[in-house]
């Protein structure tokens, strides 16, 4: 028989858990942001969370985690909670249910037993889609970047609108906007896929000052030599390249351009894509129709894959070849979190129109070229190709995303903690309550036991 009070007990371990973790991770907290390539803390950049994300932040940091995973870690987080759920399943059905009392039936046949385990199981991995749903599609408040110096910026080479085919039907410009400036950009360009149908509605609605707000900048995402690339500036720059279909940019009319006196065109690698293939801006080894920089960071669970797990070639190449490193969002409308931002630094970029920002921010490119951006992401651990580190991916992620929570996130994180000791201490009282009331009654109208004759 179970002792007086350990049901009541056991409901609090889950609230005392997290309060455990949360005033444990203290001690060695680390920052949530950080240079990606050093590896170490950015001290311009810190987190700026509103206060409706403190509020939720339980809920919306799991989120974040979430769409911060590559495609490897949400394979390992699916694995680890099927092997979790089997586990729980095998030990309910093993314990014996509390006060029964063995009875002479017949057991469930076992088609009705595993019919009944089957819906169990749909059950929870509808609720999971349900989760991972409502992490892309509702809409939420978002972690940005807050910078300490007036003359630095924060810039998104990558985005989309419902203008790309992948795009989300109602991510209008005015939504793209929108969600960069939730996400603390500065500046951001509008890349869709083979049109510049998202410039054309992004352009009008800037601010005349590029320090008034968000600045939408004109680009698109097309294919040099076969690989995703990302143009910068006024189409009039590139449209002569382009196929009929504006899908593929011929590198050989823009060399021919360049060599007659034009301005050099200015291209960003797109990852995911073969790192082998890229062809840098420039002479002895480059080409005139070659990049300025390339993808160290990009949203996409694929392109996060290939920058976490390539993230030591990117680096190199980006040293011998004097790439620019940059972050893209790739944002297409699906998902409230910024998993890295380029920060650059303009002297004067707020005073200056739209049209001066777009051309000093290609300027500071070709001119400092690897020196040109800081790329500050969001701290999340990755395997590194190790099986044992990915086997552990969900204890992982769980310590290190307690060890970076803000000051503020801590305590929201406590007080939804004691809530819930609060909820749960007051349900077991309840029970208990009931079951004595219960057993008094049963005792009041027993009948009185004979005695033996």
């Amino acid at each position: 028989m179970r002792a007086p009070g350990t049901g009541r007990r056991r409901r609090l371990w889950g609230p005392l858990a997290v309060m455990a973790l949360v005033i444990g991770s203290a001690p060695v907290a680390v920052s949530p942001l950080r240079d990606a390539a050093l590896r170490g803390t950015f001290p311009d950049a810190v987190p700026a969370q509103p206060l409706g994300y403190l509020l939720g932040a339980p809920l919306f940091g799991v989120w974040d985690t979430l769409t911060l995973l590559t495609v490897s870690q949400h394979y390992a987080v699916l694995g680890t909670l099927v092997l979790l759920y089997v586990a729980w399943r095998l030990v309910a059905g093993r314990r014996p249910v509390a006060g029964a009392r063995p009875v002479a039936a017949r057991p469930p046949s076992l088609t009705r037993h595993l019919a009944l385990e089957l819906l169990r199981a749909l059950a929870a991995l509808t609720a999971l889609l349900a989760f991972y749903a409502a992490a892309a599609l509702i809409p939420r408040p978002m972690t940005a970047i807050r910078l300490t110096s007036p003359d630095l910026l924060a810039v998104n080479f990558h985005s989309h609108t419902n203008h790309s085919h992948d795009g989300w039907s109602l991510f209008t410009a005015a939504r793209n906007r929108a969600w960069h400036e939730a996400g603390g950009f500065d500046a951001a360009y509008v890349t869709d896929h083979y049109t510049w149908a998202g410039v054309d509605e992004a352009l009008p609605a800037n601010p005349a000052r590029a320090g008034d707000g968000t600045v939408l900048l004109s680009g698109m995402e097309v294919r040099l030599r076969g690989r995703h690339t990302n143009i910068l500036g006024d189409r009039s720059r590139y449209v002569f390249a382009l196929d009929s279909t504006w899908h593929h940019l011929d590198p050989d009319s823009i060399a021919a351009a360049t060599e007659r006196g034009a301005p050099p065109p200015t291209m960003l690698y797109a990852l995911p894509g073969a790192l082998d293939q890229i062809v840098p801006l420039g002479s002895p080894h480059g080409s005139p129709a070659g990049v300025v920089g390339v993808e160290l960071s990009d949203g996409a669970p694929r392109g996060l894959e290939q920058g976490r797990s390539q993230r030591g070639e990117i680096l190199a190449l980006a040293d011998s070849m004097d790439l620019a490193l940059v972050a893209g969002t790739n944002v297409h409308g699906w998902g409230r979190t910024v998993p890295a931002w380029s920060v650059m630094r303009i002297p004067g970029w707020r005073e200056m129109s739209p049209d001066e920002l777009g051309r000093a921010i290609e300027e500071t490119l070709h001119r400092e070229r690897r020196r040109a951006v800081t790329v500050v992401e969001r701290r999340i651990p990755y395997h590194d190709g190790s099986a044992v580190a990915l086997a552990a991916t969900v204890p992982v992620l769980a310590w290190e995303h307690f060890r970076a929570l803000t000051l503020a996130e801590r305590l929201s994180w406590l007080v939804w903690a004691a809530l819930w000791m609060a909820v749960r201490a007051r349900a077991g009282a309840a029970a208990g309550r009931g079951g004595r009331q219960g057993g008094s009654r049963a005792s009041a109208g027993a009948p009185p036991a004979r005695g033996r004759r």
